[in-house]
């Protein structure tokens, strides 16, 4: 069979299998089979097309693909309104597209600039900052917003933040203090990321076999969790099992 008739067969099926699953009239499907191409076309461009852009689903496919074509856009939108508006929220929103972007250090800048007034010890912005200057190697600067901001905010909590300082300590070289945080965190952080890091760590320090029986416990808790579980943390799992592989091979 050639492969342009394979293709219009592949088309029909897919919007067939868009008109009943989405509740469209049938008459779509008639238009679909009787005119192969053409109404497949006529179908995705008056009914799939406007269903993608109008769902969430399909503002952040669309979203992602201007991303991957202006991968700065974003950033310049925010540098623009800056110069209108140099105010906490400007700033913020400024270094966190930065950070994310992988700018630390001018990241780390913006966020230093925000903590003024008011909002000298606030908790997010402190949170900011820490996650920016790890990313810039300046471990010493980040364990330093992260005390700031524990002894500032005494109420505030983030598993994030608790992590990164987990994390900051062992960067640090205090691996005892280090695993401390993470003995802790692995009580109650959601996903595998602390137990992986855990682990990592305990590797580091020449304990094998708690490394594996770590890594082992975290790919058990995947087989047995909902599928979104697996899908969301996706990542780390795939990292864990190689960790896990490596381990094994020791």
């Amino acid at each position: 069979m050639p492969l342009l008739a394979l293709l219009v067969i592949a088309c029909q099926v897919t919007c067939g299998l868009h008109v009943v699953r989405s509740g469209q009239e049938r008459y779509w499907i008639y238009l679909i089979i009787a005119l192969p191409g053409l109404g497949c076309l006529i179908y995705f461009l008056g009914i799939m097309l406007p269903d993608m852009l109008g769902s969430h689903r399909g503002r952040r496919t669309i979203n992602r693909l201007h991303d991957s074509i202006d991968p700065e856009r974003h950033l310049r939108a925010l540098r623009d309104e800056l110069e209108i508006r140099d105010t906490r929220d400007t700033r913020v929103n400024l270094a966190d597209e930065l950070l994310r972007m992988g700018q630390a250090e001018e990241a780390a800048k913006h966020y230093q600039l925000a903590l003024r007034g008011i909002h000298s010890d606030a908790p997010d912005i402190l949170l900011g900052l820490a996650k920016a200057r790890f990313a810039h190697d300046d471990f010493a600067g980040c364990r330093e917003s992260l005390e700031q901001l524990i002894n500032k905010n005494p109420d505030f909590r983030s598993a994030d933040g608790h992590l990164l300082y987990a994390r900051t300590l062992e960067a640090l070289g205090e691996t005892l203090k280090a695993e401390e945080e993470y003995q802790a965190l692995s009580s109650y952080y959601a996903g595998p990321e602390a137990a992986y890091r855990y682990a990592l760590l305990l590797r580091s320090l020449g304990r094998q076999r708690e490394a594996r029986e770590m890594q082992q416990q975290i790919q058990t808790y995947a087989r047995r969790a909902a599928r979104h579980y697996r899908t969301l943390h996706k990542e780390w799992l795939e990292l864990s099992q190689q960790e896990l592989r490596s381990l094994q091979q020791d």
